[in-house]
């Protein structure tokens, strides 16, 4: 009987029912200290707490994927170029490695305001990589 009687002193001491002083040593954070050393974790500011929510799994993405990175010749990519607005390509030079961009086309082209320019496009993506004056 008395053990009841301590938890339950105890209890309404650290949630402040019982004693004042108990009350102004509750913090506003996950875990609270009451000045008789009891350690009492509030649900609602807990990171374990899950209550009786649903885990929502988001939709899974789409992901383009590249048959073990595929390298594709150059008049594959060209419709996708002329789409962006470039025109009257020169010839294109094939460099199989970079560090940055891996295997990539160098072309001389022109841009919509008629200024020739030089264009790297990804051999694997089709991705304008970067464009030169």
């Amino acid at each position: 009987m008395m053990n009841k009687f301590v938890v339950s002193a105890s209890l309404a001491a650290a949630l402040g029912f019982a004693f004042p002083a108990a009350a102004s040593a509750v913090t506003l954070s996950s875990a609270v200290t009451v000045h008789a050393g009891t350690q009492v974790e509030l649900a609602h500011g807990s990171k374990h707490y899950h209550g009786h929510r649903r885990h929502y799994a988001p939709p899974p993405r789409v992901v383009h994927r590249y048959h073990h990175r595929q390298v594709r010749p150059w008049t594959h990519w060209r419709p996708y170029v002329v789409q962006h607005h470039y025109h009257s390509f020169g010839a294109p030079v094939y460099y199989s490695s970079h560090p940055t961009y891996g295997p990539y086309y160098r072309v001389r082209a022109h841009d919509r305001s008629d200024v020739a320019i030089w264009l790297g496009i990804s051999a694997i993506t089709g991705a304008i990589l970067f464009s030169n004056y």
